[in-house]
């Protein structure tokens, strides 16, 4: 059987926000009495998801109310989160949410605004991959190029093609956007410890293009700091 995709108008966001705790049940029952079919774009390369797959998470309303413990995945494409309920799929657009997180492969994944940037406003939801005495933000997106028909050819391709922009705030700066990230880009964003943070990149064998070992080097100097 596969999958139903429904949109949810922004009135059932204001029924939600009524709600001081909304469990996974009420907020399914409300999703699916506001459904609204629409379909997906076939022959398609990609995908518009951060990760296809489902994973239990919370979504915080921007009035501080939250739901909780259930299945979700983020549209980079759309900006929107989806909710898994049996076999339909209920999308929510990100405007009346303040943040949202998931686990994934045992790790917690964290989304959120406010944050101002070179190409980034305060609108912009972004990961917040490491956080502490130094930030480091990596805003996901997703574009969708759209195959023009050509003669003599039958099946017509779109592609999703997906991007990951880095910032990094440490010391009294704001946030600094890394083109092209590399190890000499990355670690001169941090004020301080530059040494330690070099060798720890040489014995760990970073990748300064990964938001995974960029989000590990982060992490690694905020220690440093706090045992100062």
């Amino acid at each position: 059987m596969g999958l139903t995709v429904v949109l949810i108008p922004v009135t059932l966001l204001a029924q939600v926000e009524n709600e001081a705790e909304i469990s996974p049940n009420e907020m399914r029952s409300l999703l699916q009495a506001n459904k609204i079919p629409t379909h997906r774009a076939v022959n398609t390369i990609g995908s518009p998801f951060l990760n296809e797959e489902f994973h239990e998470g919370s979504v915080f309303l921007e009035n501080g109310r939250v739901t909780r413990n259930v299945p979700i995945r983020y549209n980079t494409h759309e900006q929107r989160i989806d909710f898994l309920h049996g076999n339909e799929i209920f999308s929510v657009g990100l405007e009346k949410l303040n943040s949202f997180e998931f686990h994934m492969e045992g790790k917690r994944y964290r989304f959120s605004r406010g944050f101002e940037a070179s190409g980034l406003t305060a609108d912009d939801f972004v990961e917040v991959a490491a956080d502490g005495a130094a930030t480091f933000l990596v805003r996901h997106h997703t574009s969708l190029f759209q195959d023009s028909a050509t003669y003599g050819v039958a099946t017509q391709e779109d592609k999703y093609v997906s991007s990951e922009i880095f910032y990094i705030k440490a010391g009294e700066e704001g946030f600094n956007r890394i083109r092209r990230p590399n190890r000499r880009r990355v670690i001169r964003n941090f004020p301080d410890h530059r040494e330690e943070l070099e060798q720890y990149g040489e014995n760990n064998r970073l990748d300064y293009s990964s938001r995974t070992d960029v989000a590990r080097l982060t992490a690694w100097y905020n220690t440093l700091v706090q045992g100062e």
